[in-house]
C-alpha cells in the first residue's frame, strides 16, 4: 500500500517541471497581469529584487522597481501559481535575497533552485481540500512514473510504503 501526500507529490512533480522548463530555455512561463500587481517591499528588499533581477525574471516575474513608494509592480507573474499568490512569493523571495544577499555560501544554483521551489509549493494543490478522481489519478501515475523521486523538494517524503512485513510486524504476527 502507498499512501501518498498529494501536496508533497505534486510540489515536486512541479518543481521537476518547472526546472526542465528552465534549463531548456533559461526562464518558467509567466503570465502577463491585464493590470499591474503592486507589491509593497523594504529598501533592503528593492535592492534584492534590482540585483537577482535576472533570477526572479528567470522563475517567471517581470516587474518595474518604484524606490520612492517602496514598491514592485508585477506585470508578468509565474504561470504555475495562482494570481492570490504571486503578491506573497514575490515579498517572501526578495525578503529571502535581502536576507541572504551577502552569503557567499548561497551559490547562484542553489538561490535558483530555492525560487523554484517556492514557485513549486505554491503552485501545487492544497492539503485537506478534495480533488476529483481524475486530478488524482493524475498525481498517482506521475508519482509512479518517478520511481527515483522519493521527496518533495523541500525533503519530506512524498509517499509512505506499508508492506504485508510491516503491517504484520505492527499487528504483532511477527517480531
Amino acid at each position: 500500500l502507498l499512501l501518498i501526500d498529494k501536496h508533497a507529490a505534486h510540489e515536486r512533480i512541479l518543481f521537476e517541471e518547472l526546472l526542465s522548463r528552465q534549463k531548456q530555455d533559461g526562464r518558467v512561463g509567466s503570465q502577463c497581469l491585464m493590470l499591474p500587481l503592486r507589491v509593497l517591499l523594504s529598501d533592503e528588499e528593492l535592492a534584492a529584487a534590482e540585483e537577482y533581477r535576472a533570477e526572479l525574471e528567470g522563475v517567471g516575474f517581470a516587474f518595474a522597481l518604484d524606490h520612492a513608494a517602496h514598491a514592485a509592480s508585477l506585470s508578468e507573474v509565474p504561470d504555475a501559481i495562482a494570481m492570490p499568490d504571486a503578491e506573497e512569493l514575490f515579498a517572501r523571495m526578495t525578503a529571502e535575497l535581502a536576507e541572504g544577499a551577502g552569503n557567499p555560501a548561497v551559490t547562484e544554483e542553489k538561490r535558483r533552485e530555492r525560487t523554484l521551489y517556492q514557485v513549486a509549493c505554491k503552485a501545487a494543490i492544497k492539503g485537506g481540500r478534495q480533488y476529483g478522481e481524475a486530478q488524482i489519478a493524475w498525481l498517482v501515475a506521475r508519482v509512479m512514473a518517478m520511481p527515483d523521486v522519493t521527496v518533495c523538494p523541500h525533503g519530506r517524503p512524498i509517499a509512505i510504503r506499508l508492506t504485508k512485513h510491516y503491517l504484520d510486524r505492527e499487528f504483532n504476527r511477527i517480531m
